[in-house]
C-alpha cells in the first residue's frame, strides 16, 4: 500500500468500507498492537468512519488511553485493500451513539467510536 495525496474518501472507497468486513487496529500504552474485526464499520462521511462498540475490551481502552487507529478493509481475490488511519472520538449514551446502535442492530448500551480520517492507504 502507498499513502494517498489526500484523506478524503472517494465514492469508491466509500462503497468499499461499508460493504467488506473491516479490522481495526490500535496500540497499548506499552506499543503492543490490537487487532480485531469491526462488522458494525459504517462511513459517516468522505472524512468519518464509526462502529458501534459493544466489547468494550483491548481496543476500546487503547483508544480511551489517546490509541490512534487504523482502519483496514480488503478484497483477496482482487488483491485491494484501503487503510484509514486517523484519531478516534468515543461518544457513550448520546443520540449519535444510540443512532448507530439501531443502524448497526447493536444494543442501545453500545458506544460509538468515530475515525476521523488523517492519511489513507491503497
Amino acid at each position: 500500500m502507498k499513502k494517498l495525496d489526500t484523506a478524503v474518501l472517494t465514492a469508491e472507497q466509500e462503497k468499499f468500507f461499508n460493504e467488506a468486513l473491516a479490522f481495526i487496529a490500535t496500540v497499548d500504552k506499552d506499543g503492543n498492537p490490537q487487532v480485531g474485526p469491526k462488522g458494525s464499520l459504517r462511513v459517516i462521511d468522505d472524512k468519518h468512519l464509526a462502529w458501534s462498540e459493544v466489547t468494550f475490551a483491548h481496543a476500546f481502552e487503547n483508544i480511551k488511553a489517546g490509541s490512534r487507529v487504523a482502519v483496514v478493509v480488503a478484497d483477496v481475490p482482487s488483491h485491494t485493500n484501503v487503510r484509514a488511519v486517523g484519531t478516534a472520538t468515543i461518544h457513550e449514551g448520546d443520540d449519535f451513539a444510540k443512532k448507530l446502535a439501531k443502524e448497526t442492530g447493536k444494543p442501545e448500551t453500545a458506544a460509538a467510536v468515530v475515525v476521523e480520517i488523517e492519511e489513507l492507504f491503497a
